[in-house]
């Protein structure tokens, strides 16, 4: 909506980047009912791992640090999750 009524480059950008982390966290979501329905150890750790990978994909590039450290922790009912993003 916001490339539609804005027009130009930057606004297209944004309204991409909306889409595309919804859809990130609509897969987040998903893994996070599967992993509560899951008895299987292995089976659960890659979901866990896949989560912390969608996590990533949503904070990692576009974060802006300069010799800092990033914590960021996210507690489900299924699901504790810390991503730690460093940068020098």
């Amino acid at each position: 909506m916001l490339a539609t009524i804005l027009k130009s480059e930057k606004a297209t950008q944004t309204t991409l980047a909306i889409i595309e982390t919804f859809a990130y966290i609509k897969n987040f979501s998903r893994n996070i009912k599967e992993l509560s329905k899951v008895k299987d150890e292995p089976k659960k750790k890659d979901i866990m791992r896949k989560s912390g990978e969608i996590i990533a994909e949503i904070l990692g590039d576009d974060l802006n640090l300069n010799e800092t450290e990033t914590t960021i922790e996210l507690n489900f009912a299924v699901l504790k999750l810390k991503h730690t993003i460093k940068r020098k």
